[in-house]
């Protein structure tokens, strides 16, 4: 019994120093970092960085190594920086050829994120559907909200918590009619009623087509956008963007990322590889000429420039790796680490990381040392070498502070 307990102990020991220790050790390395800002630059058609000196003062840097000042890279950004230009009086008339304005250049502009902490965080199910014409300029937030089962969609009163048959009925067919098969699987919009107009929601629906649904003077508005089924969409974000060119972003099962054009709903495939948003972040800050595209999974981070006209790749970039001394050490000290929180959730659970091997070293190191300090009972303590051997530090300090006790 006082054996059962005293393993217990020991795994119980481990577990918490599995958790403790590479959060200490990460909190005892941690370094300042700092990656510059980077956009693709449609003057001197190369990435340029926003940086600073040894002095503190802002300065730009190209692909080439050459050196911009303050006011320089204002000039060769100036999609970006078209407000301090047009202030200025230096905002150009033509870029690439094309006539421009600072009012393109506003209306044109426009940052998208997504992370995997927002796509894996869970969903309650419930959904705002906005009219999408308001007799009103600005947007007023509904008094119900819509779920999608098995057999339709249902509306909810919120005041009372009572559906309001007519209009799920009306929707219901609506969607039935236009060929929606129940139940969804992928619920898309910003319910939102801060923005310029809406777009309603897109619906992937059982047998993975795409749907567009929006409310019109109180009545559905339900299209097909033909989008195959083969590409199994499994992400969608709706951008409603000042410019109104698209509807959304896409992700297809095969990692493979999309723009869909509202004119047609046609998809456009976006040069970037592979992006799993469940996994990998992803930064976009576009404009009429270009779109710099940052991709980041976990410390790997890659630029892509797209030409936001015809969609293809323009030109990549991936920043030097910043070194974290907290991974190098932990990979020869901790067998393996335990975590509760995660960047890329809201879950509060059990996280193991992968067995490391390089921390057998050490494992074996202390094995070998235990092993002396009972040399004249080896075989007593067999087990207790094997579990050092594999779980190293973790069994090792649990082990020898009791025995010293004992």
């Amino acid at each position: 019994m006082i054996k059962t307990i005293k393993t217990g102990v020991i795994l119980l020991a481990a577990a918490l120093l599995a958790w403790l220790l590479p959060w200490l050790l990460a909190f005892l390395t941690t370094q300042p970092s700092w990656r510059p800002f980077t956009l693709y630059s449609c003057v001197v058609h190369s990435f340029a960085h926003l940086d600073y000196d040894e002095e503190g003062n802002t300065i730009g840097r190209d692909a080439e190594g050459n050196i911009y000042t303050e006011r320089q890279t204002d000039s060769i950004m100036p999609m970006f920086y078209f407000r301090q230009l047009a202030a200025e009086g230096r905002f150009p008339k033509e870029i690439e050829g094309i006539p421009v304005t600072p009012k393109d250049a506003e209306r044109s502009e426009f940052i998208f994120r997504t992370s995997p902490r927002d796509v894996n965080r869970p969903q309650i199910g419930l959904y705002q559907l906005l009219e999408s014409r308001p007799r009103r300029l600005d947007f007023e937030s509904p008094s119900d909200v819509f779920r999608i089962t098995k057999s339709g969609i249902e509306f909810v009163d919120m005041a009372t918590n009572s559906l309001d048959p007519k209009k799920s009925k009306r929707f219901t067919a609506a969607l039935k009619k236009a060929g929606f098969r129940f139940p969804a699987r992928v619920i898309a919009g910003n319910g939102t009623t801060r923005k310029e107009y809406d777009n309603g929601y897109f619906l992937v629906d059982d047998a993975y087509r795409v749907f567009h649904m929006k409310q019109i003077c109180g009545w559905p508005m339900v299209l097909d956008t033909k989008i195959s089924d083969s590409l199994q969409i499994n992400q969608i974000f709706v951008t409603e963007f000042s410019d109104k060119r698209h509807f959304a972003f896409l992700a297809d099962k095969d990692h493979r990322f999309y723009a869909l054009d509202a004119e047609d709903y046609s998809l456009h495939q976006i040069p970037i590889g592979k992006f799993d948003p469940t996994n990998d972040a992803m930064m976009i800050i576009g404009d009429m000429f270009y779109w710099t595209i940052t991709l980041q999974r976990d410390n790997d981070e890659r630029l892509v420039a797209v030409n936001a006209r015809d969609y293809s790749l323009v030109d990549t970039f991936i920043p030097e790796e910043e070194v974290d001394p907290a991974e190098i050490y932990g990979r020869y000290l901790f067998p393996t680490t335990l975590a509760f929180t995660s960047f890329k959730d809201t879950f509060v659970r059990p996280r193991v990381t992968p067995f490391s091997f390089p921390a057998l070293i050490l494992g074996a190191f202390l094995a070998l040392v235990y092993g002396l300090l009972h040399r004249h009972d080896l075989k007593g303590h067999l087990w207790q070498m094997v579990g050092m051997l594999i779980l190293g530090i973790y069994v090792f300090l649990p082990l020898i502070i009791m025995e010293r006790r004992a």
